[in-house]
């Protein structure tokens, strides 16, 4: 497949993805699984608070710089897909694999998929 084709085929992954909510992962990332009592441990939605509020508040959120970054939207999204996002980065997003650790993307995962995250 020549170059041009293949970033086709790429951006139409991507925009089906976002569309649907699924993830786009790079073949050799796996996810974690983010079974409901993973999603239902009121210590994790608690790390994940303090994660989100020293990483991505500065971006996401009602304190965020203007235009920044978008507007979480948590009702349309899966855990593995915020998981990947925090994990890999997106477009202008930094990939924080190296920054934190997978319990505390985990942890922020299942804060943003709780009933306590507001954006």
């Amino acid at each position: 497949m020549n170059r041009s084709k293949t970033l086709r085929v790429a951006l139409v992954v991507a925009a089906l993805a976002m569309a649907t909510g699924l993830p786009v992962l790079a073949q050799d990332n796996a996810l974690p699984p983010f079974p409901k009592e993973l999603l239902d441990q009121p210590e994790q939605v608690t790390l994940g608070v303090d994660v989100f509020q020293r990483t991505c508040k500065f971006c996401h959120g009602k304190t965020a710089y203007p235009g920044k970054a978008p507007s979480l939207k948590p009702s349309r999204y899966q855990p593995e897909f915020v998981y990947d996002r925090v994990t890999n980065g997106f477009r202008g997003m930094p990939p924080l694999k190296d920054m934190l650790s997978e319990k505390e993307r985990q942890a922020v995962t299942v804060y943003i998929m709780s009933k306590d995250f507001s954006n």
